[in-house]
C-alpha cells in the first residue's frame, strides 16, 4: 500500500496486518504518529460544528424548490400543515428508526478532514453498500481514486415472517402495517369516547398506556411511571384532567381487550374526575378510508419530490433514501397518517380546553398532535415536556436555528413551551439556539426519587473493600446491551480486583445470566435507587438515561461507546463520568477505582426536584383552585 492512498476499514475487527494510513470508521483507536485515524474521534473533536451542519442539511431539504413550490408546501396534506414535520428526515431518529444518520455526519466530518491531505486514492473495507456509494461520490467530487473491497454483512437472526416482510415493497409493507394494526385495536373503537366528548376538565394530557405501575390498573387506579407524583396533585387540588392514551403492548397489557377494560375500569372509578380515553378509541370506517387517501396523495408526489431531494442531499442520498421512500408510501407513512387523522379526530371531539400537556421526544406524531390541538380552537397553552434528560447527538431534540424565525403555515409546528426538568436541559436548549421564552421550568417527574437517595454526595471507599460491587444497568436496545456486556466480559478477564457484579436489565431487553458464566453476575429487577446503594461503581451503554440516576447519586460513572454510533449518553461532557470503547480501556478504570475522587456536587441542579411540585402548580395553575 503506497503512502497516496488511504484504507477506510468499516469492520467491527480491528486490522491484524500493518498497513499504510488507516482510517477506521468503527473505532476510537488513534495514533497519528503510527498514521492510524478514528473518525468517530473527528466527530467528537468537532461536533457542535457538525450538529448544526447535519440540522442545516435537514432544514435546506423541506426548503428545496419543485415547480416552483418548497417541498414542505407541496407537503400540505391538511390546511396549514406541512406532512414533512412527521417525515423520518425532519424527526432526526438517529439511534433506532435512522441509523445510516451516523454514517451521514461521520462523512461530514470525514469530508472536511480528507481536503488537503494529499492522497490520490481510498480503499474502503465494508459491509454497508451505502457508505460504499457515498463514498465512491466523494472520490469523484475530489478526483480520487476508489475501490471497495466487500466484507461479509454479519447476519441478524430473524424469523420467516419478518424475513419475508422486510423484502416486501415499501407500499405493501404500508398495507400490512395497516391490516395488522387495525386488527389488533379495532376491540378499542369508542372505549371512553363519550365520557371525552362530555367532559367537564379543561386539562388536557397526552401520554403513553405504557409504564404503569403494575397494581395500580386493577383498582381501577391510573398510576404511571412518567407522570408519578402529578396525578395525585392534580387530585388534592380538586383538578378535573382528560387522558388521551397511546397504547403500547406491555407484559402488563398484552392485547387491546386488556386495554378497553382498563380504561373502562379508570372511568368508573374516578368518578368523572379523570376521563381516560386511547387514540385508537377513534378508530371508524370513515377516518381510515381519509388515511388511504391521504397515502395515495403521498405516492402521487414520490417521485416528484424524490428528484429534488436526491439533487439537494448530494453524496449523502443513499444513506437518506430509504428514510424518504418509508416516510412517504411505507409503514412509516401509513402509521404517521394514522395518527395524524386520528388526532384530528380526537382533538375536534373535545370540549374547548385551557392546557395540554404531552410527552415529548419529537416523534413524527406529536407534530401532528401539535397541529390538530390548534385546529380545533383550543387554548396557545400546549406544553411539550421531555420525560428523560436531553441528549447532545439526540437530534430530535434539535432544529436548524432558522426555523425558530419563520411564521407561516408551512413553519415547523413547536408547542407553546418545552417544560425543562432541570439547568443541564435548560442550557442544552439555549446553547442550542431555542427561544428562551418558549422554555419553561417544571420538576423531572421520573426523577423526583432522587430526593430520596444520597444525591450530590460521594462516599467512595472502594479502595478500603475487599470486594467491588459493580452496577451494570443494561439498555433497551438489545444491540446496545450486547455490545456493552460484551466490552464487560472480555475486560473481566483483565482485572486484577475481586468484583461483584449486579446487572439490572430494561424491562424491553432482558440479560440472561447463563450468557456470562465469566461475571458470575447476580440479575435482578429491583428499583434502581435500591441498588444504588449497594454499588461502588456503576456501568451504562451510552444511550440509557438510567446513568443520570447514578450521576445525581454521587456514584462514578463509567460509559461504554459504541464505534458504530455517535456518543448518545445524556453525561455527555459532565466532569467524573468515564467513557470507554475497548475492553482495556475499561479493565484500566475497574483497576483503579479506588483511586477515584470525588466531584464536589455531583449531579447538583441537575433536575428541578421540588416535592411539592411548586413549578408544575405554578403552570397549572393549581394553587388555590377548587
Amino acid at each position: 500500500m503506497q503512502d497516496s492512498e488511504l484504507l477506510v476499514w468499516d469492520v467491527g475487527d480491528k486490522l491484524q496486518v500493518k498497513h499504510g494510513d488507516v482510517a477506521y470508521w468503527q473505532s476510537y483507536d488513534a495514533s497519528e504518529t503510527d498514521r492510524i485515524y478514528a473518525v468517530p474521534k473527528l466527530v467528537e473533536n468537532n461536533a457542535d460544528q457538525l450538529r448544526s451542519q447535519y440540522l442545516a442539511l435537514i432544514y435546506e431539504l423541506g426548503e428545496a424548490k419543485v415547480k416552483g413550490n418548497r417541498v414542505v408546501e407541496h407537503l400540505e396534506l391538511q390546511p396549514g400543515f406541512s406532512y414533512w414535520w412527521m417525515t423520518l428526515l425532519a424527526e432526526k431518529c438517529n439511534f433506532s428508526k435512522s441509523p445510516q444518520i451516523d454514517n451521514v455526519i461521520k462523512l461530514m466530518a470525514f469530508k472536511a478532514w480528507l481536503k488537503g491531505k494529499g492522497y490520490k486514492h481510498i480503499l474502503l473495507v465494508s459491509a454497508n453498500s451505502k457508505l460504499a456509494a457515498t463514498m465512491h461520490q466523494l472520490a469523484n467530487d475530489l478526483a480520487l481514486g476508489f475501490e471497495w473491497q466487500e466484507s461479509k454483512q454479519q447476519r441478524t437472526e430473524e424469523s420467516l415472517v419478518k424475513h419475508i416482510y422486510n423484502r416486501l415493497p415499501y407500499s405493501l409493507k404500508a398495507f400490512v402495517w395497516l391490516s395488522k394494526h387495525l386488527i389488533s385495536r379495532w376491540s378499542l373503537r369508542g372505549v371512553g369516547v363519550d365520557e371525552w366528548k362530555k367532559t367537564k376538565a379543561k386539562t388536557t394530557f397526552i401520554s403513553y398506556l405504557f409504564n404503569l405501575v403494575p397494581d395500580a390498573p386493577k383498582d381501577g387506579h391510573y398510576e404511571s411511571r412518567y407522570w408519578t407524583a402529578l396525578p395525585q396533585v392534580l387530585e388534592e387540588h380538586q383538578v378535573n384532567s382528560n387522558w388521551l392514551h397511546l397504547y403500547v403492548k406491555d407484559a402488563f397489557l398484552t392485547n387491546s381487550k386488556e386495554v378497553a377494560k382498563v380504561i373502562k375500569q379508570f372511568n368508573k372509578a374516578n368518578g368523572g374526575n379523570q376521563v381516560h380515553v386511547t387514540l385508537d378509541s377513534f378508530l371508524n370506517s370513515r377516518l381510515i378510508f381519509l388515511v388511504l387517501w391521504d397515502w395515495f396523495q403521498l405516492f402521487r408526489l414520490k417521485k416528484s419530490l424524490r428528484i429534488a431531494l436526491q439533487k439537494k442531499s448530494g453524496i449523502y442520498w443513499p444513506f437518506l433514501q430509504e428514510d424518504y421512500l418509508n416516510s412517504m408510501v411505507g409503514a412509516e407513512a401509513m402509521s404517521n397518517l394514522l395518527y395524524l387523522n386520528l388526532f384530528k379526530s380526537a382533538m375536534s371531539a373535545l370540549p374547548s380546553q385551557e392546557k395540554g400537556v404531552y410527552l415529548q421526544e419529537n416523534q413524527g406524531w406529536e407534530f401532528g398532535l401539535i397541529h390538530s390541538w390548534r385546529a380545533a380552537g383550543h387554548s396557545n397553552c400546549l406544553v411539550g415536556v421531555p420525560h428523560t434528560p436531553s441528549k447532545f447527538w439526540d437530534l430530535r431534540s434539535y432544529f436548524d436555528q432558522r426555523n425558530y424565525g419563520q411564521f407561516d403555515k408551512y413553519s415547523l409546528p413547536l408547542p407553546n413551551y418545552i417544560g425543562v426538568g432541570g439547568e443541564a436541559a435548560k442550557k442544552m436548549y439555549l446553547d442550542s439556539g431555542y427561544p428562551e421564552s418558549g422554555l419553561i421550568e417544571v420538576e423531572a417527574l421520573r426523577y423526583l426519587h432522587l430526593n430520596g437517595t444520597a444525591k450530590y454526595h460521594t462516599d467512595i471507599t472502594v479502595s478500603r473493600m475487599s470486594e467491588m460491587t459493580l452496577l451494570v444497568l443494561g439498555d433497551y436496545l438489545k444491540e446496545n446491551t450486547m455490545q456493552q456486556m460484551e466490552l464487560l466480559r472480555i475486560a473481566a478477564q483483565r482485572i486484577d480486583k475481586k468484583i461483584k457484579y449486579i446487572i439490572k436489565p430494561h424491562p424491553a431487553c432482558p440479560i440472561l445470566v447463563e450468557d456470562y458464566p465469566e461475571l458470575d453476575p447476580m440479575v435482578t429487577n429491583d428499583p434502581i435507587p435500591t441498588l444504588l446503594d449497594h454499588c461502588s461503581l456503576v456501568y451504562t451503554s451510552s444511550t440509557t438515561s438510567a446513568a443520570i440516576d447514578a450521576f445525581c447519586a454521587g456514584k462514578p460513572v463509567v460509559t461504554s461507546l459504541d464505534p458504530k454510533s455517535l456518543n448518545l449518553s445524556p453525561l455527555k461532557g459532565s466532569e467524573g463520568v468515564y467513557f470507554v470503547s475497548s475492553p482495556g480501556a475499561l479493565a484500566a478504570i475497574l483497576n483503579r477505582i479506588g483511586q477515584m475522587k470525588e466531584i464536589a456536587g455531583q449531579g447538583k441542579d441537575y433536575f428541578y426536584l421540588d416535592p411539592n411540585l411548586s413549578r408544575w402548580q405554578r403552570l397549572l395553575k393549581l394553587s388555590g383552585s377548587s
